[in-house]
């Protein structure tokens, strides 16, 4: 299979297959989604019938919209492979579903049921006609939520020549009995078939089963659908009515519409219904048995003797067409009655020979007794029964023990005794039964090897992909939906492998360099974290976990230490300091009109605002008349600053206030 088709759709991988084509699952490389392409067989390629039908009934399905049919996106033909692009969904067939579950709750029976039926009339309000409603065209995704497929595709296959395909044998046990006669298909079918469907789902099993596909169409045509409730009495009559309604032999006694149906659906579980008797359908004796009209010569003799009647009825008599009135006979004499006498005499007598003489003799038949024929071959059976005078007919079945070939069983049966000539029907076995092959594609390895308990043999083969969870199955062989005998058939299975990484040695690389080292792959994803390290370079590799040759299968993060140099040692931090800052304070000498110095005094204030004071503090307070120096205590701390505030006689003094940062303090230290 081409990895990618149309160059739109990447294949990604098989999830299913039928007699008629292969589904796998694909990636939409423009509207980046995930779908199901469904590929013909190549055998199909070549009848150009089909290939016309079945692009015409796809295209008219890709108008349906509905949240119950599977959505058909593209239709399309490359490189002579034809393919239907549809809505991918994750689940089961319904087959699946109720093989894997047996019979369902009748609640949820009811509500798988229900979205069937919608969708189906949905489809026929398109003017499409499924034609082959069965479990195994009907999706259940992970939520529930049925999703019916492949409409129109049916029609496309049964209208076409085709003779390469057994579709039929798992298509029969849903057939309606119009279909069974080769009569015209309507919207009731699907109703029919839908009907068996619920039947399977609330039974775990169909309603008919036989040897050959022929012998359950024949049941479908004259047989009724068994009662449900004698199956399961716990089934609410009312569902059970529908089962029947929609099963009838008659058309013309189903459901008018698909929509009727859901609506009868709907109330099912009504308390109102609680009491509901069996319905009572109408039997069509048309339908269940039509006249054979006789074809063949009408003897004249005959005819004219029906002809003959009394004249007096007056009907008209071939011997006397005009009905007129006949000559009078002669009287008969004595001599005519002697001879008629004598005549009929020796009639009876010649007849009473030949009754006990000949006729014994010419009428005799040999009787033989029936050999045992049980376990002999067709061949030698038929030779001994014809070398003894018996006519033979044969009979296929189905049978487990019996190897194929063999007779079963015979009738008459060993021992009677039998005219020869005497038809004698064998019973031969055609071996196990075949089943359709189940999808085990996407299952765990160990899930699988249970689902395939009773194959002859499991050989399985490892795929490394990092694609897939480690022991999911990728490939089978045979293929789902494929005929098997289980203890017959070989069942080869691929399946993925984790590819296993021992891990490399990163120490002393850079970043850069681990990335394009690890780049390809898929398993390891990279967490980098920085460190201080003393000897190793900075931007290079100091350790990674997982370490050197460690063995790794799954998706493993890998944190790698990549250092940033030797960590920076931090200077001692300064502390506050406290120093007596020298301030002096001038005093300018006056003079008197002698020209006498004077001494003048004045209230001088000194404040502080340090570390300690954020409001002013005062530290001195008294009169002064001449220059003197103070010693001014403050405390700062690192990168901080202290301030002297200084009034005379309540007026500021010089530059008052006075800035000293933490810096310029350290030399008063």
């Amino acid at each position: 299979m081409k990895k990618r088709i149309n160059d739109r759709y990447e294949i990604i991988k098989p999830i299913g297959g039928g007699g008629m084509a292969n589904v796998y699952l694909a990636r939409d490389i423009i509207l980046d989604r995930q779908v199901a392409v469904k590929v013909l067989k190549p055998q199909f390629s070549e009848d150009e019938e089909f290939i016309k039908r079945f692009r015409r009934e796809a295209q008219a399905a890709t108008s349906l919209s509905h949240p119950n049919v599977v959505n058909i996106y593209d239709v399309g033909e490359e490189d002579n492979l034809y393919f239907i692009v549809m809505e991918y969904i994750e689940g089961y067939t319904l087959k699946d579903y109720i093989q894997k579950k047996g019979k369902l709750h009748v609640h949820e029976a009811v509500h798988i049921t229900e979205q069937i039926t919608s969708a189906i009339e949905h489809a026929h309000e398109n003017h499409i006609i499924h034609r082959d409603i069965k479990p195994h065209n009907i999706l259940i995704a992970k939520d529930g939520t049925a999703k019916v497929t492949d409409f129109g595709i049916a029609r496309a296959i049964s209208e076409a020549t085709i003779t390469h395909t057994n579709s039929v044998l798992g298509s029969v046990h849903y057939l309606s009995p119009e279909q069974a006669r080769g009569g015209h298909v309507t919207y009731k079918s699907d109703i029919y078939s839908l009907g068996i469907v619920m039947f399977e789902m609330l039974t775990g099993e169909v309603p008919f089963n036989g040897d050959t596909a022929v012998s359950v169409a024949i049941k479908h045509l004259q047989n009724p659908v068994p009662f449900l409730r004698d199956k399961d009495p716990a089934i609410p009559q009312s569902v059970e009515n529908v089962v029947l309604k929609a099963t009838t032999k008659n058309p013309l006694n189903r459901y008018a519409t698909a929509d009727d149906m859901e609506k009868d659906l709907a109330t099912v579980f009504d308390a109102r219904r609680n009491g509901e008797t069996r319905i009572q359908l109408p039997i069509d004796d048309d339908e269940a048995t039509k006249a054979v009209p006789i074809v063949g010569n009408v003897n004249v003799d005959d005819q004219q003797q029906t002809m003959i009647h009394n004249q007096t009825t007056g009907t008209i008599s071939p011997t006397n067409p005009n009905n007129t009135e006949q000559p009078k006979k002669k009287k008969r004499t004595a001599k005519f009655w002697v001879t008629l006498s004598l005549a009929i005499l020796l009639f009876l007598g010649g007849g009473l020979y030949v009754a006990f003489s000949l006729i014994p003799s010419w009428l005799h038949v040999d009787e033989k007794s029936i050999p045992d024929l049980i376990g002999m071959e067709l061949e030698e059976a038929e030779e001994t029964l014809t070398d003894l005078g018996f006519e033979v007919e044969n009979e296929l079945r189905y049978d487990d023990e019996v190897e194929e070939g063999l007779v079963i069983s015979h009738q008459p049966r060993a021992g009677e005794t039998r005219k020869v000539g005497t038809l004698v029907t064998l019973v031969i076995s055609e071996g196990t039964e075949p089943v359709e092959m189940i999808d085990v594609v996407g299952e765990t390895e160990q899930f699988a090897r249970r689902l395939l308990e009773g194959y002859q043999e499991i050989e399985v083969e490892k795929r490394v992909t990092s694609d897939y969870e480690a022991g999911t199955v990728l490939q089978q062989t045979p293929n789902a939906g494929d005929l098997v005998i289980p203890s017959e058939t070989v069942v080869r299975l691929i399946v993925s492998e984790r590819p296993t990484y021992y891990m490399d040695n990163l120490l002393g690389y850079t970043i850069d360099e681990v990335r394009e080292l690890l780049r390809d792959n898929d398993l390891l994803e990279l967490n980098f974290v920085e460190e201080y390290h003393e000897t190793v370079e900075e931007g290079k590799v100091i350790s990674h976990d997982p370490p050197r040759n460690t063995e790794i299968r799954e998706k493993t993060t890998v944190t790698v230490v990549i250092s940033i140099g030797p960590e920076p040692v931090e200077e001692p931090e300064d502390e506050p300091i406290t120093v007596n800052v020298p301030f002096t304070v001038t005093i300018e000498q006056g003079e008197t009109e002698n020209e006498e110095e004077t001494t003048p005094e004045y209230r001088l204030r000194i404040q502080v605002m340090d570390l300690f004071n954020s409001t002013p503090r005062q530290v001195v307070n008294r009169d002064i008349s001449s220059t003197e120096t103070f010693q001014i205590p403050l405390t700062v701390a690192p990168g901080d600053r202290g301030y002297i505030l200084v009034y005379l006689d309540n007026e500021e003094y010089g530059d008052s206030p006075y800035e000293y940062e933490y810096e310029e303090l350290k030399q008063y230290e």
